[in-house]
Order: C-alpha cells, then structure tokens, then sequence
C-alpha cells in the first residue's frame, strides 16, 4: 500500500505529499500488518530492485494523490485529528456555491443534482439523527416546508398512482402485498382519518402446540389518535368480484372474495382471543383491541360489466358486517382525485 503524508515544503509549496510504499501481510485475525524489509541501501554491487505499477494501480495512485494536493491548497497542513470524507465532483461544487450561483448550477446540472439530491434525501430518511437534522432543516427555512411537504407528498401520490396504471394487470397477491407496504400511504385513503401500519404479514395468533396453524394478516393498521387495531386483507385486481349467475339476475360473490371476507373474519376472532399473548405490551406503540375493523381489497368494480351486477355486488358488500370490501380501482380512483385536488384541477 502507498501512504501519503501532507507536509510543508517551503522550497517548493506545490510539492506537498511525501508518501513511502509499504508491504503489508493478512494475520489470523484479518488484520494487515507492515512486513519488515531491507533498506535499498543494503544491496550489494551487482543486485537489482524492482518495483512495478501497472496501469489500473498507477491510476488509483493518481487519483488518490490529486485530492490530497487540493486539500492542501485549501487546509495547509491538517493540524491535530481531522476527517475528512472526499466527495463526488458535483456534490463539492453543489456544497460551494449559494445563492443565485447555486440556482444556476442546478439548473445546468439538473441530471447530476437530481441524483445528489436524492442521496442526501435517502441518507436523511435512514439516518440515526434524522428526526433532528429535520428539525434543523425546518427551523432553518420554515417559509418554504409547507411548499416543500407539499410537492414531495403530490411527487409520492403520483408515483403510486403511475405504478398501479402500469401494473394492473398483476395476478400476483404477494407483488401487490408488497407494492402497498411501499406505499402505505394509499391504504390511508381508505379512512376518513390518518392510519399508521404496524406489520406486514403480521402474526395474529392461532398456532397450535407444534408450532402450525399461525395466522398472519397481510396488513396490521392502527388509526393514528387511538391505536384501535385494523386488519387488511390483499387479493389482487385480477380477483373475481362474482362467481357464475345462480339464478335469474342473482350473483354470489366469488369463491376468492368469499374466502377473503371469511379469512379477514377469522384472524380478527383469533386476535381477538390471543390479544394479550400476541401484542407486546412493553412496545411505545399501545395497541386498541376495541372491535377491529377489517378491509379486503380486491377485484376491479370496472369488471362488473353489468348495471344487473352492479346491484348484486353492492348489494351483498354492503351487508357484510364489520368487513369493507373495496375493489383497487376505487383505491386508486381516490388518489387520482387527490392528485386533481392538489393540482387544482377539478
């Protein structure tokens, strides 16, 4: 390895990097330690040393000096213990400049600004002091955060709602199960009030003494103010709403949207008797048993191809007590309408 050392040449100010090669070797703990060799200076008459860089080591030289020669240029000689993180070209232009120079920047640069950006959002989102730094953040420009929550909140609905035009036709439960544990902020428009999701495929109890027959709901909800428990169950948007007519203008619902209604039922009766053993009673988060409600989304309402099944499916989804049943196209018709509404469109 080759380490480099910042010093003051006052001969020659520019030439500021001394640096030495040095032969390490692996230990049994996976340590590297310097290997002892002999000074040059040791050889005798008529021996040769050799020491090769080949191209790709000769670049990452390089590459790693240049920096070193600007740090200096900026910092002199480091005094004390210092860190200092190099970082992407555009991301230390974006960092030097303020103002009406930094519009511009990003204006000329909106491809590579746009990725930087979204790195700072990803690392503000995963950070330890997130909670903190945004805080910082708000305090620092409070004028622009309710412009700013507004136009990442519409960029998000929108982003959901251009994956469900792309994907509808997905016969798979557990890519729709994924795609709105995503986006949990879809199953909020459901309610009339705000939700949070406690789990995804979420264990509500029911296994027997050999460890089977565990129960576990696609979704486990719980409204915002009172933590009061709310189950999900996801089908798909291919699922059938009905099955085959039974007599004249009679449709049952399906056999998929029955057993649906009839599982969500039955894990709400499992977690009901099991509350207590299933919930950590120790978690910041105190759930509310209360009387669960229960949803099933399911099957498009666009399918229903006639005013006659229409009636059927309105008819029996409606009597289906303490379960809502909602198709994914009516989902996903009030994010459009909340698309409109935040747009300013009618």
């Amino acid at each position: 390895m080759f380490v480099p050392a910042i010093v003051d040449n006052h001969g020659d100010p520019n030439s500021c990097v001394d640096g030495q090669f040095v032969y390490q070797r692996k230990t049994f703990s996976e340590r590297w330690i310097p290997v002892r060799t002999k000074s040059l200076s040791t050889l005798a008459e008529g021996n040769e040393f050799k020491l090769t860089l080949h191209a790709k080591e000769l670049r990452a030289l390089l590459e790693g000096l240049v920096p070193l020669y600007r740090l200096h240029r900026v910092q002199g000689v480091p005094k004390g213990s210092k860190t200092f993180v190099q970082v992407d070209r555009v991301l230390a232009q974006l960092i030097s400049k303020g103002g009406d120079d930094l519009t511009s920047f990003l204006k000329s640069n909106s491809e590579d600004a746009t990725k930087t950006l979204l790195s700072l959002v990803n690392w503000l989102a995963t950070s330890p002091d997130r909670r903190e730094t945004a805080e910082r953040l708000a305090s620092m420009v409070p004028e622009h955060m309710p412009a700013l929550t507004a136009l990442l909140g519409l960029a998000a609905v929108k982003s959901a709602l251009a994956h469900w035009r792309k994907n509808a036709n997905k016969t798979s439960e557990e890519f729709w199960q994924k795609a709105l544990s995503e986006r949990a902020y879809v199953l909020s428009q459901v309610f009339a009030y705000p939700v949070v999701v406690i789990g995804t495929k979420a264990y509500v109890g029911g296994k027997l003494v050999d460890r089977t027959g565990g129960k576990e709901t696609d979704f486990l909800l719980a409204t915002e103010s009172t933590d009061a428990v709310i189950l999900v169950e996801i089908k798909t948007p291919q699922t059938e709403l009905l099955g085959p007519e039974y007599r004249g203008n009679v449709f049952p619902l399906s056999r998929e949207l029955s057993g649906a209604i009839a599982q969500v039922l039955c894990y709400r009766q499992t977690l009901t008797r099991k509350f207590d053993s299933v919930v950590d009673t120790e978690s910041p988060r105190r759930l509310t048993l209360g009387e669960p409600r229960c949803i099933v989304i399911a099957g498009l309402s666009s399918k229903l191809s006639t005013q006659v099944m229409r009636e059927n499916f309105e008819l029996q989804r409606e009597r289906v007590r303490g379960v809502t049943v909602l198709t994914f196209d009516e989902l996903f018709r009030s994010i459009e309408r909340l698309v409109m509404l935040l747009e300013g469109r009618s």
